[in-house]
């Protein structure tokens, strides 16, 4: 049995896969250029922002807790002799 495929069909096939080629490649140079012309303003919009001063907040929050726990183990381990440290 001999296959059913043509020459015909073939360079059909092959036209439409260059074609699609060639859309693709279109649309990828499409949404490289929206990353190009977007990318500032969702990096630097509003959410952003509030993010940061969140984050910044919740690490200001941590570094109070880690002086409040040192100074509290530091208490705990107070005996009384700072007179004696500095001589």
């Amino acid at each position: 049995m001999e296959s059913s495929i043509t020459y015909k069909a073939v360079k059909a096939l092959q036209a439409q896969l260059q074609a699609s080629y060639s859309r693709i490649s279109a649309l990828t140079a499409e949404v490289e250029l929206y990353k190009k012309k977007y990318r500032d303003a969702v990096d630097n919009n509003e959410y952003k922002e509030k993010y940061r001063n969140l984050v910044d907040h919740q690490n200001e929050i941590l570094q109070r807790d880690f002086k409040m726990r040192q100074k509290s183990l530091t208490e705990l381990n107070y005996d009384g002799d700072d007179e004696l440290e500095g001589h």
